[in-house]
């Protein structure tokens, strides 16, 4: 038989009411802080789990965060949703992970939140047009579902019904192409994938640096890093003239230095190359890369508060915060 609030009560001096609201963070509950640690220290001493189906059929809400995230295949996804995985179930509540992919259209995934009925929803880099976003959110907010949007590919409008915490990735992106040009001078290329503020960064830096021609190489996202080589082998001989490249990802940058050497060239001694993300591989890469820094911890630490308050009654206007990456410089552009 399982553990009864009734039993948690009384090991921690308390009445059932207390316990119950304590270890449902319901937000009506006033109680002193080292009580609080206390409850909740014994029901997990006890192996107490609240029951979610119970919690549904009583209130009409349950009180699961779900997780939804993108696909797990590239190690920079699996990176994020372990760090968010484990910030969620910091909060004692039940938390459900879903993939994004396994859903399909837009709509079958807001069905899916609306049938579970969590009490909040944490998004984590959305990649939907920002009108099916948009339509979500408001759905969910309508049926009392808290939203949480956790490094959105681009910037979200004040009035989308969500906190949102992202990554200003054009910023780290002009960084790195400022970066590529003070190394190697005008004729510096990219090679990226839609979104993610690729474009816009490199733009903004030739702009910085006077600099009208673009030499762009566009992936569709498929296969990385191999079509990243093919797109750079195609690039590099139809612009032999090319000094730097900045690549989508660490992953495409995989495929960038496998053309460069093909092609019998030396990094950075003819091409300088810089990434984005700072995998934990990268730094010893052969010659070590260069990337533009993603801030994991920092962007999952400021999740947490912002969703904290929430579940403790904030009701301030919806916010926005953006956090801005580094850049890491290392031998694939040091000595240029």
């Amino acid at each position: 038989m399982g553990v009864t609030l009734r039993e948690i009560a009384e090991r921690a001096g308390v009445t059932a009411s207390i316990a119950s609201r304590v270890l449902n963070n319901r937000p009506d509950v006033r109680v002193a802080d080292e009580t609080r640690a206390r409850i909740v220290s014994v029901a997990q001493e006890l192996g107490y789990h609240p029951d979610p189906y119970a919690q549904v059929l009583q209130s009409g809400k349950s009180s699961t965060i779900i997780l939804v995230a993108p696909h797990s295949y590239y190690l920079m996804n699996a990176r994020r949703i372990a760090r968010m995985q484990r910030a969620l179930h910091a909060t004692g509540r039940p938390v459900l992970t879903a993939d994004l992919t396994s859903f399909g259209e837009p709509s079958a995934t807001v069905d899916f939140l609306l049938f579970t009925r969590p009490t909040a929803v944490v998004w984590l880099s959305a990649e939907w047009d920002d009108g099916d976003f948009r339509e979500a959110c408001a759905e969910l907010h309508e049926r009392d579902t808290y939203v949480l949007s956790v490094d959105h590919q681009r910037p979200l409008p004040p009035d989308v019904p969500c906190d949102a915490v992202t990554v200003d990735r054009a910023h780290g992106c002009q960084l790195a192409v400022s970066h590529l040009i003070d190394c190697v001078g005008d004729n510096v290329a990219l090679i990226a994938g839609e979104g993610g503020g690729r474009y816009e960064g490199y733009r903004r830096a030739l702009a910085e640096h006077g600099i009208e021609r673009e030499i762009v190489g566009r992936l569709s996202g498929e296969e990385p890093p191999h079509e990243a080589r093919r797109v750079a082998l195609e690039l590099l001989r139809e612009h032999p003239e090319i000094d730097g490249i900045f690549c989508h990802s660490d992953l495409n940058a995989i495929g960038v230095v496998s053309a460069v050497r093909e092609l019998g060239l030396c990094i950075p001694e003819d091409i300088a190359i810089v990434g984005f993300d700072n995998e934990p591989w990268t730094e010893f890469q052969d010659p070590p890369l260069t990337t533009v820094s993603h801030p994991i911890e920092q962007l999952c630490s400021l999740s947490m508060s912002v969703l904290r308050g929430r579940l403790d009654g904030n009701t301030e206007p919806w916010c926005r915060i953006v956090l801005h990456p580094g850049l890491v410089v290392r031998a694939s552009t040091a000595g240029r």
